[in-house]
């Protein structure tokens, strides 16, 4: 039997809501207040088993609830989160793998990370595309990246909001589109800014198959060769990087959260390898309160034109490799 693992899934646990409303309240939290599948595992559970998928990995949702709250009540809520989604899982532990999240990448925040790796035995942490509108490979995250790096635990890798537009929230195109651009400008930086060529070992697993990545990569490739050649025009610094580009933005993991679209997943698959390529559902996000994406994700892997082996591999074994 083919066990299902679902890479990339989202809680949101009472306490924290409850807590959380009372530090810094959001209209993106409060419109999740009313959706039990965040919290209540016996509803979850049965809509995991309805699609035959046997495990979660566990994220706190909602990375814009973070913006704008005072530092030292991000470090309390951080804590409060990463608590409650360990608890989460130390109920169920045979159907949900914890992971932490940072909504910050310094100081304190790193202290956090340790507390999560060595004390609670979380299987990874979560980070944003951007941290209070900073690149993410800006240079007071590099320790950050040390930690993790050698702790050898993977990076889930969460789309952020970020402004663009007085108009972009409408017909949630900030979500839909705005999200993968934003991933899409954070692997970009990982990789020019040079960050993926000083940690090599780091393991990051992007939402949404990496976004725009595994088909632009060669417009990128190109233009970087044009800012190398001509890089005393530029008020920035260029760097080379080693290897190909396309070798560094196919080091990464995509997961197969693209609406079930089997043709996408199966590029996905070329583009990153049959060993690096994670199903996953963000659930309970989506429609029929999740269950669409449950079904679309399900069967997008089904229809994709691989053998049952690389399947798999797809399904579960690919992350099992990357858990401590």
């Amino acid at each position: 039997m083919v066990e299902r693992i679902d890479a990339f899934a989202h809680v949101l646990p009472k306490p924290f809501i409850d807590e959380m409303m009372e530090v810094h309240p959001t209209e993106e939290l409060e419109a999740l207040t009313d959706a039990p599948r965040f919290w209540d595992m016996d509803i979850r559970f049965d809509d995991l088993d309805e699609y035959g998928i046997d495990k979660q990995v566990i994220t706190l949702a909602r990375p814009p609830i973070w913006q704008g709250i005072d530092r030292e009540d991000a470090l309390e809520m951080t804590r409060l989160a990463n608590d409650e989604v360990k608890k989460l899982a130390d109920e169920h532990p045979d159907r949900l793998i914890p992971v932490a999240t940072l909504p910050r990448l310094d100081g304190e925040f790193l202290d956090e990370f340790e507390r999560c790796i060595d004390e609670l035995d979380m299987a990874g942490v979560q980070i944003f595309s951007n941290v209070d509108g900073k690149p993410i490979d800006d240079e007071a995250f590099m320790p950050f990246y040390d930690a993790v790096e050698s702790k050898d635990v993977p990076i889930w890798l969460h789309p952020q909001l970020h402004e663009w537009h007085e108009w972009d929230s409408e017909y949630m195109l900030h979500k839909i589109l705005g999200w993968p651009f934003d991933t899409s400008l954070a692997l970009a930086r990982l990789v020019f800014g040079g960050v993926i060529d000083e940690h090599p070992d780091l393991d990051i697993i992007p939402h949404h198959m990496g976004s725009m990545v595994p088909h632009f990569t060669k417009r990128m490739e190109l233009f970087h060769e044009m800012l190398v050649e001509h890089r005393d025009v530029y008020p920035y610094e260029v760097n080379e990087i080693e290897g190909t580009v396309e070798e560094k933005f196919s080091s990464f993991y995509g997961d197969t959260c693209r609406c079930g679209a089997s043709d996408i997943l199966e590029d996905g698959l070329e583009f990153y390898g049959e060993d690096k390529l994670v199903f996953a559902t963000d659930y309970p996000f989506g429609p029929e309160e999740g269950r669409g994406f449950l079904r679309e994700e399900v069967e997008g892997v089904e229809n994709m034109d691989i053998d049952d082996e690389v399947r798999e591999n797809v399904y579960g074994e690919n992350l099992k490799s990357l858990l401590p």
